[in-house]
């Protein structure tokens, strides 16, 4: 999967002034999709289809102007699902990230998640999915996030904890439930709704599938710079042998799953009136 710079991550963005929106680099959502490799499509849907809970959330809370951090072509998956929207606003960090829609409430903006150049209370929604993880100071792009939401708007933010690298090097953290709860402390936040998405035998499994990958080397899942143990490659044919066989045992157990180690949290906060 291909190193993808996520808004906040603060790429060399040329002489395009941030926050406005880039013209003449949109590209189709067939384009889109063939930016993603094979690998990268799959974990999407994967993504998607294991996020039941996000959706129903979204259903719940979306409403109004929207910012998306990061997002994409998360406004296509959204729909797909029903959200509802008057105005969807991406914010991404590259030029190459801009779908060519011709809708009217739909919109791609250039800058840096840790630095909007939105003015305060733009939003009546804020998303983050799944981006924190890509951005070096978590914390200014929360406070960034809470300072353009409105009053009594909601943001809207999947979390990971255990994830494994992907998008290298624009790789750098996970988050414990405790983590959440002092962040949204200190940046006013009030957390409405707080739920953890699988747990420790669905994060094995999800550590066993992205076991392929990092033995491939596949690029933004592994770094020329991590050497490998001598007893690496004569034990390789049991390790890829024993993590086909404890995959579909983690799944069964994950229907009974400890949620102290979710895959992610998925958290809704409100910005007090």
């Amino acid at each position: 999967m291909g190193s993808i710079p996520r808004a906040g991550s603060n790429p060399v963005l040329g002489t395009t002034p941030p926050g406005v929106d880039v013209p003449g680099v949109a590209i189709s959502l067939e384009a889109a999709m063939k930016q993603k490799s094979l690998w990268a499509r799959l974990l999407y849907r994967a993504r998607d289809l294991r996020s039941r809970a996000l959706f129903e959330a979204l259903a719940r809370h979306c409403r109004g102007d929207v910012l998306d951090v990061g997002g994409w072509d998360f406004v296509l998956t959204a729909r797909r699902y029903g959200v509802s929207f008057d105005h969807w606003t991406t914010l991404e960090s590259s030029h190459e990230r801009r779908l060519d829609l011709d809708e009217a409430n739909v919109r791609v903006v250039l800058g840096d998640g840790c630095a909007m150049e939105f003015g305060d209370a733009s939003f009546d929604t804020v998303l983050s999915i799944q981006v924190l993880e890509h951005v070096f100071e978590p914390i200014r792009m929360v406070e960034e996030v809470a300072r353009v939401l409105r009053r009594g708007g909601h943001a809207v933010l999947l979390i990971p904890q255990t994830s494994t690298t992907h998008l290298a090097p624009d790789y750098h953290y996970n988050f414990s439930r405790y983590w959440i709860a002092e962040v949204m402390r200190r940046t006013g936040l009030e957390i409405v709704e707080h739920r953890t998405l699988g747990g420790f035998w669905s994060s094995m499994a999800s550590h066993l599938v992205y076991f392929f990958p990092q033995v491939l080397r596949l690029p933004s899942n592994s770094d020329p710079a991590i050497r490998r143990s001598p007893l690496f490659w004569p034990l390789l044919p049991l390790m890829a042998a024993f993590a086909v066989l404890l995959l579909p045992i983690c799944l069964l157990f994950s229907l009974g799953d400890l949620a102290e180690e979710p895959n992610n949290h998925l958290v809704v906060a409100r910005k007090p009136t």
